[in-house]
């Protein structure tokens, strides 16, 4: 399969307007479907910067094998990005002085973005001598290199927790011990045109006009990252999140699924309630480039998804990262969409939206449709309180890379989502040859009242969200049925560990827990790689029960411990010191088993390495067995 599969010139002449001039290797299918395809590679206010870049997604068609603007249901499972760079280029003799070109490559890699700087060489050498063989260098230079990093896929649970693990040593093994990074992959034969960087990502070298030009190849991909969630180097991701977050609500519209705490709501918590409640969004900013307007979106997928654990936005959602009025009909025909757009026209035609994000006055406005009467005051919730903290915190005082930003948003999302689903997330029908280890499913809340008071703050949202889960909009990673072992054996991790957790921390006696029977469960879920590994990752989305965490750490000056990151294999560590002799047998029949395992053997080995006490407790515990 190429890398990318078509490539597409466009230029605008003031007198001409856009027109498309080349297409390589042939005009792309259902090219006569697709009408102001131009439009799209050439952004409005092109003119007022030297360059800039546009992101469009296109489906096709099972039945034709052709493109189409929007995924109607009937079109293959992969994504299509059109990526094009565009260029301002002086021409004396055309009114204006100048002439807008621009270079589109089609492709299913996410990572489209680090071709820029091939891109950028042949929009240069192409419009200098007018010659289309460029295009056809380009495609074949780009598409003989091998950028597979493995050819057998991994399970997501696995990617989901190779991502997770960046605060153990583990770059510095991954990037020195190819052995050891081979069998994490599950690499069986290495790829001998791509080399490892020191940011866990790999480098190809495309030669292209004589040049060598590194691109840049992430380590492993995950459902609705477009980028590098595994170690990201994106710039632009905090100060565009610190924007996000300093955003008011500039409304008197109150809507029961946006503003649950009112018109004190934070826009970041309404913004994330929009798109799960399927909401109509546009990003509207008549100051920046198109490409800062496509960063904002492509922050929102990586803040709302959790890298990996809501997925189907790219392909169910409508998302459009840049748009002009000749898609307001394309708009219409869409129940939810999430879009962005550098035409004010939009902020003054509020029926074609529910949510607006003027980003150059930094607001969010609720359009007037949707508003509603409160139907009772909420106070904020400890799972959105707790994120909003760690969030601020994490920006505004903690130093560290963007690695605890992420795990901040896949806990906050992973535990919303627990709370959406409720006990829906378990009683599918599907589940009959599945038998559930023990009793205990669902959010854990530590008190009737406090699930009261959070059900009902989130209940009309539970309701809109579940209704598109389950018809096929979104799908959640984390459903207990994907974490069923071998034997189909099912036990809520989630809820068991957080109840232990609890416990443990609770400062009054809290409802009476069966600790020996959780972790005598656990221990019988734990059969095989599988279910440790699943283990392990569930453990790293345990959250602490506020940003103390965060903070205790900042106040150090140093950077979050290992123990700061992962609740879970604290709680599991802790355990070795129950006065309950049965609990710390099975306990260390527990960590027996995830030494056995390769990766959760290294990485238990590492934590224990990071509090000595603990591996003494436990090899005394072992010799007295």
């Amino acid at each position: 399969m190429p890398n990318i599969d078509y490539i597409i010139t466009a230029e605008f002449h003031v007198d001409k307007g856009p027109s498309i001039v080349h297409q390589h290797p042939q005009n792309i299918p259902g090219y006569d479907f697709l009408p102001f395809l131009p439009e799209l590679m050439l952004p409005d206010q092109i003119h007022r910067r030297e360059e800039d870049f546009t992101l469009f997604l296109l489906f096709k068609n099972k039945s034709t094998g052709h493109f189409q603007y929007k995924n109607d249901g009937q079109c293959e499972d992969d994504i299509y990005f059109m990526y094009t760079v565009v260029k301002n280029v002086s021409d004396d003799t055309v009114r204006r002085g100048l002439i807008i070109k621009a270079l589109c490559i089609i492709t299913k890699l996410p990572y489209f973005k680090h071709f820029r700087p091939l891109l950028l060489i042949c929009l240069d050498s192409y419009f200098e001598s007018d010659d289309p063989s460029l295009l056809a260098e380009l495609y074949t230079a780009i598409n003989s290199n091998d950028f597979s990093v493995n050819s057998t896929e991994q399970s997501l649970l696995k990617r989901l927790l190779i991502s997770l693990v960046l605060d153990l040593p583990i770059s510095d093994k991954i990037y020195n011990d190819e052995k050891f990074r081979n069998k994490l992959l599950g690499i069986k034969k290495p790829n001998e045109e791509i080399f490892i960087r020191k940011d866990l990502s790999y480098n190809s070298v495309v030669t292209f006009r004589g040049m060598k030009i590194p691109v840049k190849v992430p380590l492993l991909q995950l459902p609705d990252t477009v980028g590098d969630y595994m170690n990201p180097t994106d710039l632009n991701l905090k100060p565009n999140l610190i924007n996000l977050l300093s955003a008011r609500l500039a409304t008197d519209h109150h809507n029961n699924e946006l503003t649950i705490y009112g018109l004190a709501t934070p826009p970041i918590i309404v913004l994330i309630n929009a798109i799960l409640t399927g909401k109509r969004i546009i990003f509207l900013s008549y100051d920046n480039s198109a490409g800062h307007i496509i960063d904002l979106i492509l922050l929102t997928l990586k803040v709302v998804s959790g890298g990996g654990i809501l997925t189907g936005i790219l392909k169910n959602y409508n998302v459009f990262p840049l748009i002009d009025l000749s898609k307001i009909d394309l708009l219409s025909e869409c129940d939810s969409y999430l879009a962005g757009t550098i035409n004010p026209f939009f902020k003054a035609h509020e029926a074609i939206w529910d949510l607006l994000y003027d980003i150059d006055a930094n607001e969010f406005h609720v359009a007037s449709a949707l508003k509603q009467p409160e139907i009772l005051k909420n106070s904020i919730i400890s799972e959105d309180a707790r994120f909003l903290s760690n969030l601020q915190f994490s920006l505004f005082t903690y130093s560290d890379d963007l690695t605890t930003l992420q795990l901040i948003f896949r806990r906050h999302i992973n535990e919303l989502i627990r709370i959406l689903v409720s006990l829906r997330n378990f009683n599918d029908p599907g589940n009959r040859n599945r038998t559930l280890l023990m009793d205990g499913v669902g959010y854990y809340w530590h008190s009737d009242t406090s699930k009261l008071v959070e059900m009902s703050c989130y209940q009309i949202i539970s309701s809109r969200f579940q209704d598109l889960m389950y018809s096929g909009k979104f799908s959640y990673s984390l459903l207990l049925p994907n974490m069923s072992n071998e034997l189909n054996l099912m036990i809520d991790l989630q809820h068991h560990l957080q109840k232990l957790y609890n416990v443990t921390n609770a400062k009054t006696t809290p409802a009476k827990v069966n600790e020996r029977e959780v972790w005598f469960n656990i221990l019988k879920y734990l059969i095989s790689g599988k279910s440790l590994e699943t283990f392990l990752l569930v453990t790293y989305l345990i959250p602490p029960n506020s940003s103390t965490s965060l903070q205790s750490s900042g106040a150090h000056g140093g950077n979050m411990t290992i123990f700061d990151k992962n609740k879970g294999i604290e709680l599991l560590l802790m355990n070795l010191f129950n006065q309950d002799d049965q609990i710390k047998l099975n306990v260390v029949m527990i960590l027996q088993e995830l030494q056995d395992n390769f990766f959760c053997g290294w990485c238990l080995n590492n934590f224990m390495k990071s509090n000595y006490v603990y591996e003494v407790a436990f090899n005394d515990l072992v010799d007295a067995m």
